[in-house]
């Protein structure tokens, strides 16, 4: 406990590997979304697309979680479906949190087009 009598949050390591691989996860997404986009575009083949702009943030959050010591007791192939398992629920999470935002954002402009007055 502290002066003021509240107990600090304190993050154990591997909710820090948690928010770290989340973040690295938005920031690939973002990244390959911008950077190949124009060269994805130009392949006609759907799996291609697949495979840039959902394999590499998973390998991205896979990787870091698996040196972060996420499960160490864990070894194996037990541990690499149950990281890989976590990096594509990540991956979920993140585009899940990408649509809340910009529906919100989406929401705030229509409403404040309406409040000022204009259609």
């Amino acid at each position: 406990m502290n002066e003021n009598g509240q107990t600090p949050v304190v993050q154990s390591p591997s909710q820090r590997n948690i928010i770290l691989a989340s973040f690295a996860c938005l920031v690939a997404l973002a990244f390959f979304n911008w950077y190949a986009g124009p060269a994805v575009k130009l392949l006609d083949v759907w799996w291609a697309k697949l495979l840039v702009y959902a394999l590499v943030p998973i390998l991205v959050t896979f990787i870091i979680l698996y040196q972060g010591g996420w499960h160490r007791e864990i070894v194996g192939p037990t541990r690499a479906g149950y990281l890989l398992l976590l990096s594509c629920a990540i991956l979920v999470g993140v585009i899940l949190a990408i649509g809340v935002l910009l529906a919100f954002v989406w929401l705030l402009a229509i409403t404040i087009r309406v409040c000022v007055g204009g259609r």
